[in-house]
């Protein structure tokens, strides 16, 4: 590097005159391909060029650099160290080339700080100068290509308070629930930029000050308004913090800050160039965690290496990197294994995982594959390993012989049929397919990790990731589903501090509530959430504590508190008879392990007025906390063991009374009263009863005084309780 270059001249003979055309300079430094532009090019043409400078950009001495450096400062420090170096660098070069732009010799000049290249548009002699000096060590031509496939789209509707399945099968509401939202964290997005007016996102994009008033910038256009213009970008943006304002919650992190980078056209492609610039950006502006879902296959030896230096940056810089597989796991005709999985995507990941046979070294690519709603890989998945065994200056990751080369990917997520933003409208959304989906959903999880603590590093959040990951297909990690499809409640868990336990909460419809002497109802809503990371046998028990303070029981139902499960039940009905007295009341809902170990309570308060002796509304009936076939509910209610009939109450009785039906199971059941001479006056029930207690009201308005009986009859049995009307 940096040595006199030889030069190859074609000499044409004419005339006896010596004309010299086409000079190019050294193949060491042009790459074959700029050598055929240049052939092939006229004099006045323009040559997009990718200018490598000296010295080659060292990631892995960023990462001993920024050792002892507090991860909320690393950013910073780290864009000073590259800044300062891709100055002195680049500076005699830059001017020689802003001299050449006022010749017209040059045009578009772009300094990438961290690859420490220059993205130039150049006449062909002046290539051939640019060749011949000593801090140049790589010249290639700059090549927009596409990146984006075709993507069936299909609209969606706008549901209310919906959220997407993939934002379920993560379980990231059960990390809502627990306080985490993304708030605080800043998510760069690398896409065809983000539709920032949509109502999912125009509250939480973030601030550029005057400089970026459009929340972000433009890389392809070379603007500060990176406004989508293709799709791409705005549902890749939704999946990571759409908050469901226009109708469908979307985002894995709702409240996350989402940082806008276009690098891509309104057709879907780009160049490295793109990609570079706006890495720079996310290092320079402080970002947290960047997602990007698209790539490269046959990257030329000095990009490859380029973008993984980029990626030990920014692990260097605390910013975690996510990045898709590729949807070429059909294709391995065209892209065979170990070129299946595209670049970046390709660049190992920052933290290792014990099934992968060491081999190489750390940089700071999660990469993600995409499944879909029953946890199976997509057919289109791209699949790993990757090598890297022939790029300078790494050398590791061998494929081939004993050399299994690196898993890829890291981690999988859902990437089926995925509904996010449409950027068409600010409150239209799509649903797309990819693995580009299965990316930012990955990207929202590691956002949640963030707001858990922001100062976690891309190796940590990796290792939650990974290591907490619904294991699928082989045992350990392989080259399909990774390390397993990612679950943000298990990686919240597991960052620690957060202690498995239940927490309950009572909200009655007022507070505190009146219930007139002749009895009334309390209405309230209730919701039990868990941190419990396996499925653990409980209870939760209501009673009314009464004015006496003495404790009236109620309910006990048997529930299990299943991870990723909320119980949440709504209007839930506690009777009040009439006959209870005056005063102020509590009804207490509480929760606990079996055997039984008070967790958490909660309560509220009501008041009753006064008393009456006869009463319509006489027992404490409470309507059943749980619908039938709730998930988290083994068993509702404490079941009786002995079917009948009992607790008549009053007895005597004028008008009304009330009894308690016991059924232990499930069963057909008819209840009857008939009057001494065995005539039936009234049918209580006749139909299928679910199990438990139930209560009974006869009433005798209708009918004369004297001795009656209620007779209940299931399966063979018959249970019979003597009432006595008294007017």
């Amino acid at each position: 590097r940096g040595s006199t270059m030889k030069r190859l001249t074609l000499i044409i003979t004419l005339g006896g005159l010596f004309l010299a055309t086409a000079v190019i300079a050294s193949q060491s430094v042009i790459s074959e391909d700029l050598q055929s532009a240049l052939i092939e090019a006229d004099s006045d043409d323009y040559l997009r060029v990718l200018i490598h400078l000296t010295p080659e950009p060292d990631g892995e001495a960023l990462m001993d650099y920024v050792q002892g450096v507090r991860a909320s400062e690393r950013a910073a420090v780290v864009w000073d160290y590259v800044q300062a170096q891709a100055e002195e660098a680049q500076e005699a070069l830059l001017d020689r080339l802003y001299d050449a732009e006022q010749s017209g010799d040059a045009t578009f000049i772009r300094s990438l700080i961290i690859a420490n290249a220059i993205d130039v548009q150049l006449r062909p002699d002046l290539i051939n100068e640019i060749a011949e000096r000593s801090d140049v060590r790589w010249m290639s031509p700059l090549v927009e290509e596409q990146v984006l496939p075709d993507e069936p789209v299909r609209e969606a509707g706008n549901e209310l308070d919906e959220i997407d399945w993939g934002v379920n099968q993560v379980n990231a509401p059960d990390v809502w629930d627990l306080g985490y939202t993304g708030e605080g964290v800043l998510v760069a997005m690398m896409d065809t930029g983000v539709r920032y007016t949509h109502w999912d996102l125009a509250d939480h994009m973030w601030d550029g000050g005057a400089s970026y008033p459009n929340h972000g910038y433009d890389f392809y256009n070379n603007d500060n308004d990176p406004w989508d213009d293709h799709g791409h970008g705005s549902h890749t943006a939704g999946s990571v913090a759409s908050d469901g304002t226009a109708g469908s919650q979307c985002g894995v992190a709702p409240d996350a800050t989402i940082m806008a980078l276009k690098v891509l056209s309104s057709g879907g492609s780009g160049s490295y160039s793109e990609i570079w610039a706006a890495i720079d950006f996310q290092v320079e502006h402080g970002a947290d965690v960047s997602s990007m879902s698209l790539g490269w296959h046959d990257v030329d030896a000095v990009s490859r290496s380029t973008f993984r230096n980029h990626y030990l940056t920014m692990n260097a810089a605390n910013i975690v990197s996510v990045n898709s597989a590729g949807n070429d796991g059909a294709n391995q005709a065209w892209y065979p294994i170990p070129d299946n999985v595209k670049t970046p995507a390709s660049v190992p990941p920052p933290w290792l995982h014990p099934d992968q046979p060491v081999n190489g070294a750390t940089a700071g690519q999660i990469t993600v594959g995409a499944t879909g709603s029953n946890d199976a890989i997509m057919y289109f998945s791209s699949r790993g390993p990757v090598a890297w065994g022939n790029e300078a200056p790494w050398y590791d990751w061998p494929y081939g012989g004993q050399d299994q080369g690196l898993i890829k990917p890291d981690v999988c997520a859902p990437g089926d049929d995925i509904k996010s933003l449409n950027y068409t409208s600010d409150t239209g959304y799509t649903y797309k397919s990819g693995t580009s989906m299965a990316t930012p959903l990955t990207a929202g999880v590691c956002a949640l990790l963030k707001s858990v603590d922001i100062n976690l590093t891309p190796a940590q959040i990796d290792e939650y990731l990974e290591t907490t990951a619904l294991e699928l297909g082989v045992a350990g990690k392989d080259n399909t589903y990774g390390s397993g499809r990612v679950d943000a409640l298990a990686a919240v868990l597991a960052v620690g501090g957060i202690t498995e336990t239940v927490n309950i909460t009572l909200t009655p419809d007022y507070e505190p509530y009146y219930i007139p002497s002749g009895g009334g109802t309390v209405y309230f809503d209730a919701e039990i959430t868990n941190t419990y990371a396996a499925a653990t046998p409980g209870q939760i028990k209501t009673l009314v504590i009464l004015p006496n303070s003495n404790e009236y029981p109620l309910d006990t139902y048997n529930v299990s508190y299943v991870p990723g499960n909320v119980i949440s039940v709504s209007s839930v009905p506690q009777n009040v008879p009439g006959w209870a007295p005056n005063g102020s009341y509590q009804y207490v809902a509480r929760a606990g392990t079996t055997p039984w170990t008070l967790v958490d309570e909660d309560s509220f308060e009501f008041i009753k007025l006064g008393a009456i002796t006869s009463d319509e509304q006489i027992s404490w009936t409470s309507g059943d906390w749980f619908a039938e076939g709730d998930g988290n509910v083994e068993t509702q209610s404490s079941l009786p063991s002995e079917f009948g009939l009992n607790s008549v109450y009053p007895n005597p009785f004028n008008p009304t009374t009330s009894l308690t039906l016991n059924l232990p199971d499930a069963n057909t059941v008819n209840v009857i009263v008939f009057d001494m001479l065995g005539r039936q006056v009234a049918e209580l029930v006749n139909g299928t009863m679910q199990a438990g207690s139930h209560t009974l009201t006869f009433d005798g308005t209708n009918h004369a005084s004297g001795v009656y009986f209620v007779q209940a009859e299931m399966a063979g049995q018959t249970s019979i309780q003597k009432i006595v009307l008294m007017k």
